[in-house]
């Protein structure tokens, strides 16, 4: 069982972004562009700002053009995600200008995203239908500070295993599917065995910077009116509150949107190189044959 050099990790993941910036940007930018399209389709179509009281037959077309948009978007990523981790695995040489590949790599990398959702929303039931029986469970006893106890240890512990399954099915999944040809979740959870701490670590070294941008790019646009929304919202019930939230955001839209789409080169390199250069360290290395 090999451990995570976090240093070294997140050291190759900076430098192999800011050192292929531009190679990644002309890997990118052609399904980023389309990305950004299908993220904005929703509220240029007025679906965004459906509410629940509304045309049930319109609430039903909006839901299935979301998920139509929710599955091209999944698709985009992946074009997005082989051309990078070939770059930084080094299955991929030179620079590029312009790249859009849709092929069998791209296709299981879908598949793979899909699997992993699946998954997750499995797990996310399975906690909600545990938390719900520890509940019951609790109310039996007639003690509320037993009950609430019990609920809140059983939703901590769910959330925990949900937290760790992400973290070790995510962090490979892109490499392990495509430098090895194949979908497969054991092998990622294998490797990623006893490096929780040190994966998560790492993660959260490359992901800092650009977060921080996106919260002082997003306070920036809605400071004020997120401010005066906290004013009046001991006022407000929690329906009036999301509905202002949703308008507030929604009048951003697009500018959000296009600041996601700026910071793309650097949020796709920093994570698949952390990735790449992960699964390198990770996986076993080949005997050594004797002379």
């Amino acid at each position: 069982m090999n451990k995570l050099p976090v240093s070294e990790t997140t050291r190759f993941a900076y430098g192999f972004t800011l050192g292929h910036l531009g190679t990644i940007i002309g890997l990118i930018w052609v399904p980023m562009v389309g990305i950004a399209i299908l993220q904005f389709l929703p509220y240029g179509m007025g679906d965004a700002n459906l509410t629940a009281d509304q045309d049930p037959n319109a609430l039903g077309a909006a839901a299935l053009r979301g998920i139509a948009f929710w599955l091209a978007t999944l698709l985009l990523y992946a074009c997005v995600n082989v051309a990078v981790i070939r770059q930084a695995l080094g299955l991929r040489s030179g620079t590029a200008i312009v790249h859009f590949t849709l092929g069998r790599a791209e296709l299981r990398v879908w598949g793979a995203s899909l699997l992993l959702m699946a998954i997750l929303f499995a797990l996310m039931l399975g906690i909600i239908l545990a938390t719900l029986v520890a509940g019951f469970a609790g109310g039996a006893t007639g003690n509320k500070v037993v009950a609430g106890a019990i609920v809140g240890v059983v939703l901590i512990a769910g959330l925990c295993v949900l937290l760790l399954s992400v973290v070790r099915l995510g962090f490979l999944l892109v490499p392990v599917t495509v430098a090895e040809g194949k979908i497969s979740f054991e092998r990622g959870w294998t490797l990623t065995q006893g490096n929780f701490w040190r994966i998560a670590g790492v993660l959260f070294l490359v992901t800092l910077p650009t977060f921080i941008v996106l919260c002082i790019a997003s306070l920036s646009l809605m400071g004020r009116e997120l401010h005066a929304l906290a004013l009046v919202a001991p006022h407000l019930t929690a329906q009036a509150i999301m509905e202002r939230y949703r308008i507030i955001v929604s009048s951003h839209a697009a500018t959000l949107i296009g600041i996601n789409l700026i910071l793309a080169p650097f949020t796709v390199g920093l994570t698949l190189g952390a990735s790449a250069a992960g699964y390198k360290a990770l996986k076993p290395s080949p005997p050594v044959a004797n002379p």
